[in-house]
């Protein structure tokens, strides 16, 4: 078989890259295992200018999404509980994110060709990338797209350098079901423990998100579903019981990058290319840009009849990703260490920092505005 672009992963970001070389007039393939049965229960906060991308990619959210309009911070510290309001309307914007269970997303972007199959190794020729999977088959393209997640095949088959950092954090993630209608206000609360937020969707469920450090996230794990929902309930409770809807999934927390992630017609995008912990809502919104970036550059190789998989374009995109990714991925880590740091040092810096927020306007919408970018 051979094709404009074979892309490895069948998840949103697969799909968004698929999606946008469609529309550059690409012939592509998506190549991924058969999905498990059942449905995803993770969500995604897409930012404003997330959703404007997808715009442009004609995948209107809107209807399966959870608007957030307000966001509000709180603190435990010396001088007790520190809270901040986030409004959307302050720095005039619409909404801080649209709120979306990651199987919606998905299925608003369908694949037209796609092969069931697990990707085992990379062949590098004269012009074209051969992909050859579990089955046999053999895919021949002038560009591969690596979408298949953090643990990447496909990234590692094409010797893709990731630099990893383990945190020494793990995060907590559920779908919940909360007793008072969370009227799409979102609360992130910084305490002793960690972090916790709930993330609404729909009218009265939401994602729980906890993060702390693993022991202590093994040890909430293993006390049983019950302990889970009585510690969400104490640390969050403007939205009364908390129930879980689904047995909740525990990974542990770093950060990374791919400094180089173009090489010999291989490209890593989304989590294949970067990891961030699940905080200020740039997991995904991260692999948007990718894929924005990437169609840009191919945008340009397209019109001018070159090569799509050559090293002029891929040296492009590698360019333009490594100016911005070091610096998001900085404050994200940052903030991470921040949130988590449960010594009279950090819980202070949690406070005197949103104390600041809250007197000082200029600095809070420089940040927002920075943030919803």
């Amino acid at each position: 078989m051979q094709v404009d672009a074979v892309i490895v992963g069948d998840g949103p970001t697969g799909r968004l890259a698929d999606r946008a070389l469609r529309q550059l007039g690409l012939e592509t393939v998506v190549v991924a295992p058969a999905s498990p049965p059942g449905a995803d229960p993770r969500t995604t906060a897409l930012l404003p200018s997330s959703v404007d991308d997808l715009d442009r990619l004609g995948v209107d959210v809107r209807p399966r999404a959870t608007a957030l309009p307000d966001m509000v911070i709180e603190t435990l510290g010396p001088f007790g509980l520190t809270a901040e309001r986030f409004r959307a309307s302050e720095v005039d914007a619409p909404y801080l994110a649209l709120n979306l269970p990651i199987g919606d997303l998905s299925a608003l972007m369908p694949v037209e060709r796609r092969l069931e199959d697990r990707v085992v190794g990379i062949v590098h020729g004269t012009g074209l990338v051969t992909v050859v999977t579990e089955g046999g088959t053999r895919v021949r393209a002038r560009l591969a797209i690596a979408a298949d997640g953090k643990a990447s095949p496909t990234r590692e088959a094409a010797r893709i350098r990731m630099w990893r950092q383990p945190l020494g954090l793990s995060a907590l993630c559920a779908p919940v079901e909360l007793a008072a209608p969370h009227d799409g206000l979102c609360i992130e609360r910084y305490d002793d423990t960690g972090s916790i937020t709930v993330i609404p969707v729909g009218s009265r469920d939401g994602s729980l998100i906890s993060i702390a450090p693993t022991a202590e996230v093994e040890r909430l794990a293993g006390a049983g579903i019950a302990a889970i929902e009585a510690s969400a309930r104490g640390r969050q409770p403007a939205y009364g019981a908390i129930r879980l809807t689904a047995s909740p999934v525990v990974f542990p927390v770093s950060i990374g990058w791919a400094p180089s992630p173009a090489r010999r017609r291989v490209v890593a995008v989304g989590d294949a290319a970067h990891v961030v912990p699940p905080i200020g809502a740039q997991g995904w919104n991260l692999a948007v840009r990718d894929i924005m970036a990437l169609a840009d550059v191919l945008a340009g190789t397209v019109r001018t009849g070159g090569d799509i998989g050559g090293s002029e374009a891929l040296s492009r995109y590698t360019r333009r990703r490594r100016f911005e990714l070091p610096g998001r991925l900085g404050a994200v880590g940052l903030l991470a260490g921040v949130a988590t740091d449960g010594t009279l040092r950090g819980r202070l810096a949690r406070q005197l920092g949103l104390g600041v927020l809250s007197r000082v306007s200029p600095i809070k919408h420089g940040l927002m505005r920075r943030g919803l970018a």
